[in-house]
């Protein structure tokens, strides 16, 4: 008969999961792209306690949970190392059938993206305040108007 692996503690560990000779927990899973990947906890369920001088982290089954559901609905973690000129550009390419100054107004945007440091930043990374912050230099440091923006 098979034998269940089991951690320190006696409980039965899931595929994936094994803990380390330091008591770490570790899941080992494929992602969207093929990919090997690991997470790792030093808690396996959310009621384990932190062992003493670690910092606070998710349970490893909490970190599973919300990998195998980003993998279930398709996102790509971390942004899939798209930029923000990148996604722009990924986005324009989607949209038919706009008017020429439509496409007029996505070209500029476009090229404003090229040119500054802020659409070179991974999607990820990006924070809403990031780029509000951007919009402003846009309007009061560069003169660029709101609808050019």
């Amino acid at each position: 008969m098979i034998e269940k692996r089991r951690d320190k503690k006696g409980r039965v560990l899931r595929n994936g999961e094994c803990q380390r000779k330091d008591g770490l927990y570790q899941y080992d899973y494929v992602d969207l792209n093929g990919k090997t990947k690991c997470l790792y906890s030093w808690k396996l369920e959310p009621s384990d306690p932190l062992p003493q001088g670690k910092r606070k982290c998710k349970s490893l089954r909490e970190k599973e949970r919300e990998v195998q559901r980003n993998i279930d609905d398709g996102i790509v973690p971390y942004g899939g190392q798209l930029t923000v000129l990148a996604l722009t550009k990924k986005y324009i390419l989607q949209k038919k059938g706009v008017r020429e100054s439509t496409r007029a107004g996505y070209k500029t945007v476009t090229n404003i993206l090229e040119k500054e440091e802020f659409g070179a930043k991974r999607i990820d990374k990006v924070k809403l305040s990031d780029a509000k912050e951007w919009l402003i230099k846009l309007q009061d440091q560069d003169g660029r108007s709101y609808s050019s923006i």
